[in-house]
């Protein structure tokens, strides 16, 4: 299937061969569709013990789904005890007569699927809300006619291109190599990340907001692009939920002469949810807490007049964004959002931008050759009497 997948030009070419593909592994299934298998099971085992899994087992919750335990590939977790059930090697599946449902429960699935097929071991795949497909990344197969607006809506071929192969490399993990990663995504990445010339281009006067500052690696690359550019004029803030990770930002950005661009520490929303229901995690396998509501972008920057907005949030991207509507509609900023978190992520955000923004060309990028991550849409506003590129 390699050859037609990789020749494809249009979303519309790639359902068939979608369907060809779920066919097949509905096969071992004896008819079921995969949602009808995990109703059906006696007995699931979830394969993977991270924030995915987490988001998963929460969603089962009300489901009574019976997970008997958890495998991770992770030999440090092998024995413990993790959100009430036991994690084991998947060497345990081999010698599990009861030949329990796995359903795969991680973002990143290479070598997972061939690894269970190896064992003999049919399996589903998770998405964090808690369905199942017969592929990882089914929710793009669910909600193909969402794919093809995202796809439409794109402003240039590289950005449809881009588009295209993330998808492929989302529903088709295992084409894969340990040097160059997934083969859909090295063939489109670009560099720089947030700051692509081919789109957008830095001016005098810009005031950038880093949602998700993290260690300052964004803001000192907001930095030396205004330096490539000779800007002399320009601002910068960093707003970034994990204190710890502020503290590092603040060190960084002092250590490198910039410590003149503070740090806000703020957990962002739409400042009326809970942040619990945000499940947030700092970059590094830890958990955020923080107070009990969220903060709205819009009361952060109520006195700034930004021009380019940066989100790198961990999945919080759309709350952030629906919390940052005024500031967006009065100043019209560059905007470069992230969404490669989630698999909903990589379609939610352009058609959301796309429905509440219409003042605005959107454009995707990915940003990490072989991998799943750093896939980031940008929008632009468009000039009067502009047009997207046919």
């Amino acid at each position: 299937m390699f050859r037609p997948l990789a020749s494809l030009r249009d979303m519309r070419g790639l359902w068939p061969l979608v369907d060809t593909a779920i066919a097949a592994r509905a096969a071992e299934f004896a008819g079921r569709s995969a949602a009808e298998a995990l109703a059906a099971a006696s007995g699931v085992v979830l394969y993977g013990a991270g924030d995915f899994a987490r988001a998963v087992l929460d969603a089962w919750r009300d489901q009574a789904v019976p997970v008997r335990y958890l495998v991770d590939g992770n030999a440090g977790k092998w024995g413990s005890d993790w959100q009430g059930h036991p994690v084991v090697s998947p060497d345990k599946l081999a010698a599990d007569g009861s030949r329990p449902l796995v359903v795969v429960a991680a973002m990143d699935t290479r070598g997972i699927g061939p690894r269970l097929e190896a064992l003999g071991v049919p399996c589903l795949f998770a998405e964090r809300d808690g369905s199942v497909g017969f592929l990882p990344g089914s929710l793009l197969a669910r909600r193909r006619q969402a794919c093809d607006a995202v796809f439409d809506s794109l402003a240039d071929d590289r950005s449809r291109f881009a588009f295209l192969s993330v998808v492929l490399a989302r529903l088709f993990q295992d084409f894969h190599f340990p040097m160059r990663g997934n083969l859909f995504t090295d063939r489109c990445a670009t560099y720089p990340q947030y700051f692509p010339d081919d789109i957008l281009r830095l001016g005098e006067g810009e005031c950038f907001i880093d949602c998700g500052a993290f260690d300052g690696d964004s803001l000192t690359g907001f930095a030396a692009e205004a330096g490539r550019l000779g800007l002399s004029t320009w601002s910068a803030l960093g707003i970034e939920a994990d204190p710890a990770n502020a503290a590092r930002a603040r060190a960084n950005l002092a250590a490198l002469g910039l410590g003149d661009i503070a740090i806000h520490e703020a957990i962002l929303g739409t400042g009326r949810e809970g942040v619990g229901s945000l499940h947030l995690h700092n970059c590094q396998g830890g958990r955020i807490e923080g107070s009990e509501h969220s903060t709205a972008l819009d009361d952060i920057l109520a006195d700034r007049r930004p021009t380019f907005i940066k989100m790198d949030i961990e999945g919080a991207e759309l709350p952030a964004l629906a919390g940052a509507r005024a500031t967006i509609a009065r100043h019209r900023p560059k905007l470069a959002i992230c969404t490669y978190h989630t698999t909903a992520d990589l379609i939610e955000i352009p058609l959301f931008l796309a429905d509440n923004f219409p003042f605005y060309d959107l454009y995707l990028r990915h940003h990490r050759g072989g991998s799943l991550w750093e896939t980031v849409c940008y929008a632009l506003p468009r000039r009067t009497g502009e047009s997207h590129d046919a």
